[in-house]
C-alpha cells in the first residue's frame, strides 16, 4: 500500500468514525428549556426532538417523547414547570419510530399513564419497534403496553380538552397528526401537532413489499393536512416548525410567534414540493 493509498484509508476510517459518533444527533438529546407555547400546551422535548405537555386540572397529556436515555430529561423538564410526572394520564404518539417513542416505556412507568397509539403503530409500539416496515430491527426501543388502539377520528379528552386522531400514513403506517382547540388569554386558537411526512433513504415510492400503500398513503396525508388551517402547528422535530427561533422570538417579547397559520400553509406548500421530487420508482 502506498503512503498515499495508506493516507486516504487513514482518511476514511476516521470519518466513517465521526459519521457513527453523529448518530443519533447530539441535537436530539440535547436540553432546551421548557416553557409554555400556548393555553395549556408547553414544550418539555430536546433541543430537537419535540415533546408536549398539555396540562388540566384533572392531570395531563404528554404528546411524544425521545430517545430511551431521554426520559430523565423529560422528566426533569415537566418538573421545571412546576407540574408532576405522576399527573401525566394519557400518553400518546405522532409515529412509531425509536426517537419519538423511545422513552414511553419510562414515561409510562413514571406516570401510570395510559399509552394510546394510531393502528398501525400499535403493534410496532408494543414490538419495541421490531419490525418496522422500512428499518426492521434496526432500531428497537423498550416494548411498552398500549393501552387503547385509536382509529381515524377518534377523540382523546382530559380535564376539558379534546384532541382528535387523524389517521396521516406514510412516514409510519400508523402516524398522527392530533388536532386540538384551546383558548390563550381570551383568544380561540387552533393548534395541530402534525405527523412528519418525510421520507426515509430506503423507502421505495410509489410502493415497496412491506408497505405496498406507502405512496398513496402519503399522498393522502399531503391532501388531508393541506385542508388543516390551524392558527399554531407544532411538530415531532423542533426544526420542523422553528422552534429555536420562534422561541426566542417569544422570549424577546414579540407577540406570540408560534401563532403562525401562513407558516403552515408555506411548510405543507414546500413539502409537497420537496415530495414530488423523488422519482417514483427509486430509493429515496
Amino acid at each position: 500500500m502506498t503512503r498515499v493509498m495508506f493516507a486516504l484509508f487513514v482518511l476514511c476510517v476516521a470519518l466513517a468514525g465521526e459519521a457513527r459518533q453523529a448518530w443519533p444527533p447530539a441535537s436530539w438529546n440535547a436540553p432546551f428549556e421548557a416553557f409554555n407555547v400556548a393555553g395549556p400546551i408547553h414544550y418539555v422535548g430536546t433541543e430537537d426532538l419535540a415533546v408536549f405537555l398539555v396540562t388540566t386540572p384533572q392531570g395531563h397529556i404528554l404528546i411524544d417523547g425521545g430517545l430511551p436515555e431521554g426520559a430523565p430529561l423529560i422528566e426533569q423538564s415537566i418538573r421545571s414547570l412546576g407540574f408532576k410526572v405522576e399527573d401525566v394520564k394519557i400518553l400518546l404518539t405522532t409515529q412509531a419510530h425509536f426517537d419519538h417513542v423511545g422513552s414511553l416505556a419510562a414515561l409510562q412507568k413514571a406516570s401510570g399513564g395510559q399509552v394510546m397509539v394510531m393502528e398501525g403503530d400499535a403493534e410496532l409500539v408494543a414490538a419495541g419497534g421490531k419490525g418496522d416496515y422500512l428499518f426492521g430491527d434496526r432500531y428497537t426501543f423498550p416494548a411498552v403496553k398500549v393501552d387503547r388502539v385509536l382509529k381515524h377520528g377518534d377523540t382523546v379528552s382530559l380535564g376539558g380538552v379534546t384532541l382528535r386522531a387523524l389517521h396521516t400514513p406514510g412516514h409510519t403506517k400508523g402516524s398522527t397528526t392530533w388536532q386540538t382547540a384551546i383558548v390563550d388569554d381570551g383568544r380561540p386558537l387552533t393548534v395541530i401537532f402534525p405527523a412528519s411526512t418525510s421520507v426515509n433513504p430506503g423507502t421505495v415510492l410509489p410502493s415497496m413489499p412491506t408497505y405496498p400503500a406507502v405512496g398513496a398513503d402519503y399522498e393522502k396525508t399531503f391532501r388531508m393536512q393541506w385542508e388543516l388551517r390551524p392558527d399554531i402547528w407544532l411538530g415531532g422535530h423542533g426544526s420542523f416548525f422553528g422552534l429555536a427561533d420562534k422561541r426566542a422570538r417569544q422570549k424577546a417579547g414579540e407577540v406570540n410567534p408560534f401563532v403562525d397559520p401562513k407558516g403552515w400553509t408555506a411548510s405543507v406548500e414546500r413539502r409537497w414540493k420537496a415530495h414530488n421530487a423523488l422519482k417514483p420508482g427509486t430509493q429515496n
